[in-house]
């Protein structure tokens, strides 16, 4: 059952703000049923787990945008899909941080967002854990169980806080990994890794976090929460300051006041301004 409001918002029924609720709210039930019982863990690639969790989520969340929005294209974790070139899409992660989930680790969220023409529209993300749900829709800013939210004042990256994660096929690229997090560590006043793409950019967007950066995302992993920092007035980019789409693999996201020196940091052009580390040299390819 969906609940009458639709936090701060207040559309009509039927709107792709309350489907992208109901469709997160129906994926946070099955994984927080999922949380008392056998987790069905199989592993898709190397240090790669998928559990029943993320299945049943999936489905759920399917059933309800097929019931609400059957002409709209879907591009998923579990089934996958196709990006179209323009037009409609849903991104969703049926569970983002099953690693998290398989240790008890309270991080894990569900993630459903509604692109058009390679533009955010609709975002939402749900704690699991806790319930927190966190709304954004584009042009009306973004909402955490009602309320506004913004992201931090924090000027300095000597003075920020940031949050990264590793992709599942480090093993291939862990020189890639270790220079990034490297430079980034030189400059910052301290990393987090949790797990959880969707929440780490939550916490971008209410402020709790300055900074995030990620390579190797999937559309899914970064659907909602791209439109989350942009709506709590933040940025987000690829490493060149470009606009994201869906297809970029390598997302960068900010409270915006720190953004240029945080991409200049992460692609090895030097020192920065205000930094407390050496930088380091750009790596030639």
């Amino acid at each position: 059952m969906m609940k009458p409001r639709v936090d701060g918002f207040s559309p009509a029924y039927g709107s792709d703000t309350m489907v992208a609720l109901e469709s997160a709210r129906a994926g946070a039930a099955e994984v927080r049923s999922a949380l008392q019982g056998d987790l069905g863990v199989r592993f898709k690639a190397d240090a790669d787990p998928v559990t029943e969790a993320d299945l049943r989520s999936e489905r759920s969340i399917r059933h309800v945008l097929a019931a609400h929005r059957a002409e709209d294209r879907v591009v998923a974790e579990e089934q996958g899909g196709a990006l179209p070139a323009a037009g409609r899409v849903w991104l969703v992660d049926p569970l983002d941080g099953t690693t998290n989930f398989i240790h008890g680790f309270p991080w894990i969220s569900v993630s459903v967002a509604l692109w058009i023409d390679n533009l955010p529209e609709v975002g939402v993300v749900v704690d699991v854990t806790n319930g927190d749900e966190y709304v954004a829709v584009a042009g009306r800013g973004a909402r955490v169980n009602g309320s506004p939210i913004e992201v931090s004042s924090t000027g300095s990256l000597a003075e920020a806080l940031v949050v990264t994660g590793f992709p599942y096929n480090r093993g291939e690229r862990i020189g890639t990994c270790q220079t990034t997090f490297r430079r980034a560590l030189e400059e910052v006043q301290g990393i987090r890794r949790l797990g959880s793409a969707a929440l780490d950019m939550c916490m971008v967007a209410c402020g709790r976090m300055d900074g995030y950066w990620e390579e190797d995302l999937s559309p899914w992993d970064m659907g909602a929460g791209t439109l989350l920092v942009m709506e709590a007035g933040g940025t987000v980019t690829d490493p060149l300051g470009r606009p994201v789409r869906p297809s970029e693999p390598f997302v960068v996201a900010s409270n915006g006041a720190i953004h240029q020196d945080f991409l200049q940091t992460l692609r090895g052009e030097g020192a920065v301004s205000g930094g407390h580390g050496r930088g380091m040299p750009s790596v030639s390819s």
